[in-house]
């Protein structure tokens, strides 16, 4: 056997270092690739981010100026129904009529606004979805260059 005879100890060796050299740059590329994808998870998370604080300045605005005037106006409003009711039935009757009316659409607008706030976070859960398929896709390339170069794993 000669030292170009790919059968001879120094072919194997030099067959095997080649192989090592390929899988340590396919490794390469994959953390390459994981590196980009992480700079691409952090914009994706700051977008998202900026968007739920967006909706929070919004609702934060539109709620200060809503809140007093819809006060003004329910104030005015059941104090009508009550004067209106006042005229078939006494005073107190009209008035606990009317806050009964009160109480009852409060509660349901504090259901709705308990709705609403669960749905505002400011975890970013899309870019955190993102992330655990990008773990899912790294494992799959490590575990399919093992199957490739020969050497599976447990």
């Amino acid at each position: 056997m000669t030292e170009a005879d790919p059968h001879s100890i120094g072919g194997q060796f030099r067959r095997s270092r080649d192989e090592m050299r390929g899988i340590q740059e396919e490794l390469a590329a994959i953390a390459e690739d994981m590196r980009g994808i992480a700079r691409t998870e952090v914009e994706l998370a700051k977008a998202e981010l900026g968007e739920q604080m967006a909706l929070g300045k919004r609702l934060g605005i539109w709620g200060a100026v809503a809140a007093p005037m819809a006060f003004i106006t329910l104030i005015f409003a059941f104090t009508a129904l009550m004067l209106g009711l006042a005229e078939a039935m006494p005073m107190w009757a009209a008035a606990l009529i009317t806050f009964g009316v009160v109480a009852l659409i409060t509660l349901i607008a504090a259901l709705i606004a308990y709705g609403a706030v669960r749905k505002l976070t400011v975890v970013p859960k899309k870019t955190i979805g993102s992330m655990r398929e990008d773990v899912r896709w790294a494992g799959a390339q490590l575990k399919s260059n093992m199957t490739l170069s020969g050497k599976e794993t447990p």
